[in-house]
Order: C-alpha cells, then sequence, then structure tokens
C-alpha cells in the first residue's frame, strides 16, 4: 500500500513542479525582449519589449526630451489567423493596427494603406544588442521616413 501512495505524491510534486514555459509563438523574444533605447530627433526612446502570457510580444515605450515625457505608446505584435498583426495604442491618439507584409528571421514589415501616417513599419533585427525601427508615412503629402536605432541597456 505504501509504494502506490508514494507513486501518487511523487506524481502530484512533479505535476506541480513542472516549468511551464510560455511558448513564444512567433520567435520573437531572442530578439526583441529587454530595455532598449534610441536617440530620436532632440530627446530619447525608450521601450521596454516582454513576452506576455499568451506568448505574443509586447511593448511600453515612451519619449523624453528636455526631462518632460511627450509621448507613451503600448504595443503589441501577435498573430490573428494566419496574419501578423501589429497593434499600437499611442497615447492622445487612435489605436493602429498594422499587417506584416514580409515576415524573415531578421525583417519584419508592418503596412496599413488606409493611414498615410505612418502607413508603414519596418523591424530590422540588427544584432541581438541593436534593432532598427523604420517608419514611413506622408506629413503634407511628402514622403517621411523616420529611422530609430535602438540600443538594448537590459535583457
Amino acid at each position: 500500500m505504501k509504494y502506490p501512495l508514494f507513486l501518487l505524491i511523487s506524481l502530484v510534486l512533479f505535476a506541480c513542479n513542472e516549468n511551464r514555459q510560455i511558448k513564444d509563438h512567433l520567435g520573437l523574444e531572442s530578439k526583441l525582449s529587454g530595455t532598449w533605447k534610441a536617440p530620436a530627433f532632440d530627446g530619447k526612446l525608450h521601450e521596454e519589449w516582454t513576452l506576455n502570457s499568451q506568448g505574443w510580444m509586447e511593448q511600453a515605450g515612451y519619449y523624453i526630451e528636455k526631462g518632460d515625457t511627450s509621448y507613451a505608446a503600448k504595443t503589441q505584435i501577435q498573430q490573428v489567423g494566419t496574419d501578423i498583426i501589429l497593434f499600437s495604442v499611442i497615447r492622445n491618439s487612435n489605436p493602429k493596427i498594422f499587417k506584416a507584409v514580409l515576415s524573415e528571421e531578421n525583417k519584419m514589415v508592418f503596412e496599413n494603406d488606409d493611414y498615410k501616417n505612418p502607413f508603414q513599419v519596418t523591424y530590422e533585427f540588427l544584432s541581438p544588442n541593436w534593432y532598427r525601427r523604420t517608419i514611413k508615412g506622408y506629413e503634407k503629402d511628402s514622403l517621411v521616413v523616420y529611422e530609430f536605432n535602438f540600443e538594448t541597456i537590459q535583457q
């Protein structure tokens, strides 16, 4: 009688201690997870990317110029059906949704032609410590391109 009880207790303890890893559905955790900064205009962009409990990447970001935070955003990259989607919510602005038109090992391009600015967001994963985000849009009917080179400050 002691053997079945010991086996049952062992199975329960093993099940309770099982390492429940969150599945990284898009393989982006190793490329984005961490705290990042990038020079931008006369200030700095700051971002923190994490893998959420559903296995999608989430970002909280803000821009500081001369001691003031003038921009804050939350972003998520996830798969919806067969599409990879970038959801971005910028403080005091309407949410924006972009669909991946290119997804390669070291580059992802998201677009939404319904928007003028931005209509395209590109992520290029340059190394474990660097990534580039390029934003394209139209301001006063002129094409503008903003490039931000992010460096990790903590992973």
